[in-house]
């Protein structure tokens, strides 16, 4: 079966990382840097659903501190099940920073500056799934997430204010266009981050206008829809993080020649020790699909911190009213780093 030869390599690839599992710090002499992870994933709505997937098998190399003073790079793959067995290209840029580190320039493939959730790594967010209106609202969200393009970034404020510019192809890297029709993606970024001793706030907002050409839009608009026109999105968030308790909440909104979608979600997480974290969330989504419920999701979860995150189970699930029916998924997920 596919999912026991996705266990039995993931298993390999821990036992031979093993000896040296713990993270080693980056040592001045270094020049390149590489990370792995994986996660194995069940879930189950507990009536005719049943599924098993290695979710995530991903690498990362990134340059190390004795690469240049100015110049670093990020190559990241992932293997997935959903991907059918293939090794999927995620990162590939390279970005020259100015000497006192307060402005940089990024190009190649990456994820355009939009939204905070979805820079929030997945493997040490709280909660098992990102937000439904931020994996389908951000500018690439169904068009495989990352973009071809540069972006300018500038630290200001002793690096509490931090604002993103940038220009991509806007039509994401699921598919390779040689002969572009002239459509374009424009983004802006703007956080500030206050930091105390033990508490952290963020307040951010980002926008994006895209010109688009014929664009499946997945889970915004019906399968059978090529969008062609304008594409514009904002997004608003704000975040406290202290040593006990967490919240944060955002909000999307974006009109497709006119046409009006948009949704939030609020996550509250509550770390009870080291080990331990409860998390509780509301999340609604309208879409501009006829065919799908728009009702809200009710969410809680559990964190097992075996290791920190370098060994985690999660515990997640989630309802939903539907035309008087409740909608449930309850999934499990276990988390492994290698280094």
């Amino acid at each position: 079966m596919k999912t026991v030869r996705y266990f039995l390599i993931t298993l390999l690839l821990a036992l031979i990382t093993l000896p040296g599992f713990a993270q080693t710090p980056a040592r001045p002499t270094d020049k390149i840097e590489w990370h792995g992870y994986t996660q194995l994933w069940a879930s189950t709505n507990f009536d005719n659903t049943y599924s098993v997937a290695l979710r995530r098998l991903k690498f990362w190399m990134t340059s190390g501190p004795a690469f240049s003073q100015h110049w670093s790079f990020n190559v990241q793959a992932i293997f997935t099940s959903m991907g059918h067995e293939k090794f999927f290209l995620q990162n590939a840029f390279g970005q020259y920073r100015n000497k006192s580190g307060v402005s940089s320039v990024r190009f190649g493939q990456f994820i355009p500056k939009f939204s905070l959730q979805y820079f929030q790594h997945d493997y040490l967010m709280s909660s098992i799934e990102r937000a439904n209106i931020i994996m389908a609202g951000i500018p690439d969200g169904t068009l495989g997430v990352r973009d071809l393009g540069a972006q300018y970034t500038l630290k200001a404020a002793k690096k509490h204010l931090e604002v993103n510019f940038g220009l991509f192809n806007g039509y994401g890297i699921k598919q390779y266009r040689l002969n572009d029709d002239g459509g374009y993606l424009l983004t802006h970024n703007l956080s500030y981050t206050i930091k105390r001793k033990n508490a952290l706030w963020k307040f951010g907002y980002s926008v994006m206008f895209r010109k688009a050409v014929k664009l499946e839009l997945k889970h915004i608009l019906p399968d059978s829809v090529l969008f062609s026109g304008n594409d514009f999105r904002y997004d608003v968030y704000a975040m406290f993080n202290s040593k006990h308790f967490d919240l944060q909440g955002e909000y999307l909104s974006g009109w497709l020649n006119g046409n009006r979608f948009d949704g939030y979600y609020a996550l509250a997480t509550l770390k009870a020790n080291a080990k331990n974290e409860v998390y509780l969330s509301y999340e609604k989504y309208n879409d501009l699909i006829s065919t799908t419920s728009n009702n809200p999701w009710y969410i809680a979860g559990y964190n097992y911190l075996i290791k920190h995150h370098d060994i985690m189970v999660t515990l997640d699930t989630r309802f939903q009213k539907d035309y008087g029916r409740l909608n449930n998924i309850t999934s499990i997920q276990f988390q492994l780093f290698f280094h």
